[in-house]
């Protein structure tokens, strides 16, 4: 179709994410009719996970997939299948697994008619291509790129479920995850319409922001008509922009202890592709198996229980988002009507009642079913939650975000856990799941724990980290937990996370701009981690106060501000959003404040949510103007774009006009993480969109805590 400047891609309607897994699924469907007969499925297990969010295998049989192997080392027999399909990430020791497993095959039996066919997750790279063919195994293998974009792990969550993407941004300077992910925008703008607007806050929020802008360009200098092309062309009336949070703005929010019931879920035992994973003799294991293993792992299930964690479980999707603190008794509430609605069946008196009752007995069974294993998990996190190692760990915590300094015990409580540290202690959130059978009361000393703590005290406290201390700490995590920590030490002090004093920081500042400015030159930008012109020396402190990032009154049972999902404090990337959509919870002292004038009359934050009439009072309008002496404490670049319906430079005073026409029809915002997002700012994000009346749909690279955002910056031994 042809677009005109006023026209727009769709009626404004709420977006139907759930398609792209549709999308998806015919998209590897289409890959597997590839080849005829019978196939097995050899799965990265960075892949696996995603695809069978995907795809059942139920599906995958119906399309020939008789046995499914996880890609490891050494040699693969997958007997008399016709057919083989590797899907894998674009990993180059990962290309030499499956080259010595293709010509172990080719040589050890001699079936040239079995056929090979390498899809490359999610697109192909010409490094992998070159090392198949220094293997010799090129040739004999069809090499493709599987698409797998955006996964809607709910409807107003889509994830790329890409692991190490932070690590690989600002510490290898791979940029292939802005473009994996500008690629999945595109998609989505595919389907609703071009972004009205692209608003977002740090250095790679700027390369992604340009990468679109540049795709759009390109798309629209094609000439294309019809079909999804077309609709890039058209203003999204769905989606009144895009917000792209950098996870370096926020480095706060995944290094705390997550208080929601689904954030302690993955603190506790680790949330991997919207499951966990249970040992046998864990309680909540034998009361909902969830997805089972299928295939060639069906066996494991005999011995592992896999709870899938979503909203189509009706109990976990009212108590996911709530404090823990209000679950119990939400728990107790729920148990208490289903109590009810079974004693209404001695209520059924004529045959139509009996028959209704004998109607709702299979849901609340079910129901049954998934209450007992919710209180079973809460039990176990409960008896974490009052151990008092949890207490001091929190209590560190919210002193550090409070600005206040650590006291004589706190201080002694990291001498405690160098002391204790724990080589093999298990570390939720890495790998998937825990390695023993149930958690441990208390959270063990691993050097994940130890980390967090360390980074946050590092962040927090600034310049008054003294030299002494960081050289102490450096010497105990040494002895503690191995020479090769060392590297671990200089990984952080890289990305930032981490800023020894003195001398010492400014080597790290400059190893930090060395390592950057080869990639980042390409771009016009030396990614950092650190705000660029600075008024405030300590800067996390002036932005505690500007933006309120810590309530002292908080209600955690009936919240009414973001700042329930840590007891107090409110995640910054979540506030900056809040900045752009004028909510006054921002602002510490109402008319009063020099924002006063950005004030959106949003109504008494604690008559909230109720809004008037229906009305959608959320999205962003009118961008980051006002914000300056706040986004000039914050790292990285500010992004504030409105895209004209045309390519001419004229048309941008028209294009404002219209997007603010449209932005106050359009029913959601997309709000995008690069580096990860955690299970606390969906939850915050969520009461937002309660609140405003206005959907916030998060689009992230992954869904992290703590454990899983440092894990990549951890040196291993081989």
């Amino acid at each position: 179709m042809q677009t005109t400047e006023g026209s727009s891609s769709e009626p404004t309607s709420e977006p139907n994410l759930l398609q792209l897994k549709e999308i998806l699924r015919d998209e590897l469907v289409a890959i597997l009719e590839t080849i005829r007969g019978s196939k097995a499925l050899v799965l990265d297990k960075e892949v696996s996970g995603a695809l069978s969010i995907i795809v059942d295998f139920s599906v995958l049989k119906e399309h020939g997939v008789e046995k499914i192997f996880l890609l490891e080392a050494g040699p693969l027999d997958t007997g008399t299948t016709k057919g083989v399909f590797y899907f894998t990430l674009p990993h180059v020791q990962k290309m030499r697994i499956i080259a010595e497993q293709v010509k172990a095959s080719l040589q050890g039996t001699g079936d040239s008619a079995k056929e090979y066919s390498l899809q490359l997750v999610p697109r192909r790279t010409l490094l992998c291509e070159r090392v198949l063919e220094e293997e010799g195994v090129l040739g004999d293998i069809t090499l493709g790129e599987y698409h797998m974009d955006f996964i809607p792990l709910e409807d107003d969550v889509l994830s790329l479920e890409l692991p190490s993407t932070f690590k690989e941004l600002y510490l290898d300077g791979d940029f292939s995850s802005v473009q994996y992910t500008a690629r999945a925008l595109m998609r989505l703008q595919g389907l609703f319409g071009f972004f009205p607007r692209i608003v977002g806050k740090g250095d790679f929020a700027q390369i992604l922001a340009d990468s679109l802008t540049r795709m759009r360009l390109e798309l629209m200098s094609t000439g294309l008509s019809g079909g999804n092309a077309s609709n890039a062309l058209a203003i999204s009336s769905t989606f009144d922009s895009v917000v792209i949070m950098d996870r370096a703005v926020d480095l706060t929010t995944p290094l705390l202890t997550q208080l929601t019931y689904e954030g302690l879920l993955s603190e506790v035992f680790g949330i991997s592709d919207g499951s966990l994973t249970l040992g046998s003799n864990t309680s909540a294991s034998t009361t909902q198996s969830g997805a089972s293993a299928s295939g060639s792992n069906a066996h494991a299930s005999a011995k592992k229980r896999r709870i899938t964690l979503n909203n189509s479980d009706g109990i976990y999707r009212i108590v996911r988002g709530m404090n823990f603190s209000a679950v119990g008794n939400m728990l107790s509430k729920i148990s208490r009507q289903l109590q009810d609605s079974y004693e209404s069946r001695h209520k059924a008196k004529t045959v139509q009642e009996i028959r209704s009752f004998v109607g709702k007995l299979g849901g609340l069974q079910s129901e049954h079913q998934s209450l007992k294993t919710h209180v079973s998990l809460a039990e176990t996190v409960l008896k974490r939650t009052q151990s008092d190692d949890f207490g001091a760990m929190l209590d560190i915590e919210q002193t550090l975000v409070g600005g206040g300094d650590l006291a004589r015990e706190q201080l002694a409580y990291f001498d405690k856990l160098f002391a204790l540290a724990d080589l093999q202690a298990p570390v939720p959130g890495v790998g998937g799941e825990l390695k023993g059978q149930t958690p441990p009361t208390s959270n063990p000393n691993s050097i994940h724990k130890v980390l967090r703590l360390l980074c946050l005290y590092s962040l927090w406290r600034g310049s008054h980290f003294k030299q002494n201390t960081f050289e102490s700490w450096y010497e105990e995590i040494i002895a503690g937990f191995g020479y090769h920590h060392s590297i671990t030490i200089d990984n952080l002090c890289k990305v930032g996370l981490l800023s020894p004093p003195s001398s010492t920081q400014r080597v790290a500042s400059a190893n930090q701009t060395s390592e950057s400015s080869a990639s980042g030159l390409l771009n016009s930008i030396v990614p950092s981690t650190k705000p660029r012109n600075p008024v405030h020396t300590n800067q996390l402190s002036f932005l505690r106060k500007t933006l309120n990032l810590v309530v002292s009154d908080v209600r955690e049972n009936d919240p009414d501000d973001i700042s329930f999902v840590y007891s107090g404090y409110a995640p910054l990337s979540i506030r900056l959003l809040q900045c752009l959509v004028r909510d006054p919870a921002v602002y510490t002292t109402g008319s009063s404040s020099r924002y006063a004038a950005l004030l959106r009359p949003l109504g008494d934050s604690r008559s909230r949510p109720a809004q008037r009439d229906g009305q959608n009072m959320g999205g962003v309008k009118s961008g980051w103007g006002g914000w300056d002496d706040v986004l000039s404490e914050v790292p990285g670049e500010t992004v504030d774009i409105v895209q004209s319906p045309g390519d001419r430079d004229a048309d941008a005073a028209i294009a404002d006009e219209m997007v603010k026409r449209l932005g106050e029809k359009a029913p959601a915002t997309l709000v995008v993480f690069l580096g990860g997002c955690t299970s606390t700012e969906i939850a915050a994000l969520r009461l937002l969109s309660q609140q405003h009346n206005h959907r916030y749909i998060v689009a992230t690279t992954q869904i992290i805590n703590g454990n899983n955002f440092l894990d990549p910056l951890i040196q291993k031994l081989p």
